[in-house]
């Protein structure tokens, strides 16, 4: 019985933290080199010793086979190689670790238990520099480049709609670019001391890499083969894996192909696309592979409902929903022919149509508009965004007051007033409902940079204060009060895209995000403030090193409100003053 996806997907995580920690336990070692060889020597008995008892051997053995395994099932599961760029070096260079590892595993491990070898840095360092920098030392700089480039990857593609690890990015990034730099730099100050020793004739480097000749042949003849032996069956497995997945997929074209009919919009001329794809293939790989458009805005995880189709024909031989479509199904209150194309994979002939317009074409992860237009317009990605959303306060009143025309005047003057600041911060109006305003920072590059979109919404929240309190003194003579408004502000994730058919196809954002900001402008007027904030905001602001210091932040009211339809509480700042909004930013006076 084939273990459910989840389960797989838990695997692959724990497995590749595991291996992750060993490796930056390594990287951490060789960075300790800029002090000295023996500094790294030092450094490697307190950060590696957790790995060498039999604990740390079964935990990475074990997590190295699982996460190796994993690939290979990857590798075989997938019914196309059609993959996004990210995906495919993810993919390549864990494929390429194994061959590269092999020669050092082997050497440091299988030399310790067969031959009694030292594996002390002083004889890793010696085998590298000595005489002269080789193809070893080239080989393991090329490992730890690989290593650390294929675990980022991991981790990011793990994390990057987590609102805690998107609001500190850039520091992680910062950290992943700094660690295999002082790594390699380790490597090459421990490299230039120990040929420094060598040529002064150190006798603490000869009795550490000391070893009887007759065992340096012995292990040279006999580790030789070992090398030969894994890295042959590694490149045996991958291979086997390429080959079978040609003839089960031949095998199955021929003889357990299904037929999967395209009615409507999909189908060419307006009648019927049929396209045979191996059993197995879900409607949304068939529509890959016979380069039919269709919607998929997660990229056919199953974390939206964007590729959903109606089953018209043989929905009766389908196996049912499994627990990701089922759920999706649930939320969406999907009738019982509809299906996610993603999940779908049909064991016999089937009729479907599919449901959202297919105007547009899936390109990796996106969803490309068939107009080519610049920018975000053509484009829907999950992107971290802050949402901003401005309420005037008493509009009902204002409007009472006034004849249509003044009232329409003045919420026009209000409205412009914040379009601009929005604007000028580098926002995107996305909805103007009365007097309410909502907008949207980010989403519209291929790498999100919270600390940046935070402190765009907060500049622009800035400006409405401002803005609206230059209109109330501009008007004083027309209005009973000056004019008061109500601000909510929240990061989160969010899918950004465009609707509509005229252009320019107006910016949408889908997901809870928008939500949230809505009830925060809301909760203001119970908290008798202007602007309240999530704390995640603060937090994208003060990662970006420009944000208020603890004290200074301590000094702004904090709070957990329950936000109403989202079923939790979410930590904010109470803003009462617009100097708290500037400590906020980081913007201190003088």
């Amino acid at each position: 019985m084939r273990p459910p996806a989840p389960v797989l997907a838990r695997l692959r995580i724990i497995s590749g933290i595991i291996l992750f920690l060993y490796a930056s336990c390594h990287f951490l070692t060789h960075a300790s080199g800029i002090l000295t060889a023996p500094a790294m020597e030092a450094t490697s008995r307190v950060l590696l010793v957790p790995w060498k008892g039999w604990i740390g051997h079964t935990a990475l053995y074990g997590a190295f086979t699982v996460h190796a395994a994993l690939g290979l099932h990857a590798l075989w599961r997938r019914r196309h190689l059609r993959m996004s760029a990210v995906e495919a070096w993810q993919l390549g260079l864990g494929l390429l670790i194994p061959l590269i590892v092999i020669r050092h595993a082997v050497s440091v491990r299988l030399g310790e238990m067969l031959y009694g070898l030292d594996d002390s840095y002083w004889r890793l360092l010696a085998g590298y520099w000595l005489p002269e920098a080789g193809i070893n030392l080239f080989l393991q700089l090329l490992l730890l480049v690989v290593v650390w480039v294929h675990g980022c990857i991991g981790l990011y593609r793990w994390l990057r709609f987590k609102t805690w690890f998107m609001a500190r990015s850039h520091l992680l990034l910062v950290a992943a670019c700094l660690v295999p730099v002082l790594a390699v730099i380790g490597i090459a100050i421990a490299g230039a001391d120990i040929q420094a020793r060598a040529a002064a004739g150190d006798p603490e480097l000869a009795r550490m890499t000391a070893v009887a000749p007759e065992v340096a042949a012995a292990a040279r003849a006999g580790l030789g083969p070992w090398v030969e032996c894994l890295t042959g069956a590694w490149v045996l497995l991958v291979g086997g894996v390429l080959a079978g997945r040609l003839l089960r997929d031949g095998h199955a074209r021929h003889f357990r192909a299904v037929r999967i009919r395209y009615a409507g919009p999909a189908a060419a001329d307006g009648g019927e696309t049929v396209v045979t794809v191996p059993r197995g293939w879900s409607v949304l790989e068939a529509s890959l592979s016979a380069r039919i458009p269709h919607a998929a805005i997660c990229g056919g995880q199953g974390r939206c409902s964007t590729c959903r189709v109606r089953v018209l024909d043989g929905r009766d031989q389908l196996p049912p929903p499994r627990a990701v479509e089922a759920e999706m199904l649930r939320r969406i209150r999907a009738p019982g022919d509809v299906r996610l194309a993603c999940q779908l994979r049909p064991p016999s002939d089937l009729t479907v149509q599919p449901l959202i317009p297919p105007g547009a074409r899936f390109t990796g992860a996106m969803v490309e508009d068939r107009t080519g237009a610049a920018g975000l317009v053509g484009h829907a990605r999950e992107a971290m965004v802050v949402a901003l959303f401005t309420d005037l306060r008493a509009s009902t009143r204002l409007a009472a007051e006034r004849t249509a025309y003044d009232a329409l005047y003045l919420i026009e003057r209000y409205v412009d007033v914040v379009t601009e600041a929005v604007t000028a911060a580098g926002g995107r109006v996305t909805g103007i409902a009365g007097d309410g305003v909502m907008s949207v920072f980010g989403g519209t590059g291929p790498v999100d940079d919270v600390p940046a979109t935070c402190r765009a919404a907060l500049a622009a929240a800035a400006a409405i204060w401002d803005g609206v309190e230059a209109l109330s003194a501009e008007l004083r003579h027309e209005l009973d009060a000056p004019l008061r408004i109500g601000i909510g502000v929240h990061l989160g994730p969010s899918v950004v895209g465009t609707t509509g058919v005229t252009a320019p196809r107006p910016i949408q954002f889908l997901g809870d995000t928008g939500n949230v900001a809505a009830r925060l402008e809301e909760a203001t007027k119970a908290e008798r403030c202007t602007l309240i904030l999530s704390e995640a905001t603060v937090a994208g602001v003060v990662a970006g090193g420009r944000g208020p210091g603890p004290a200074e932040l301590g000094r702004i009211g904090h709070r957990v409100l329950d936000i109403r339809g989202r079923g939790g509480a979410i930590a904010v700042r109470i803003v009462a003053t617009r100097a708290e909004l500037d400590v906020i930013r980081g913007h201190r006076p003088g």
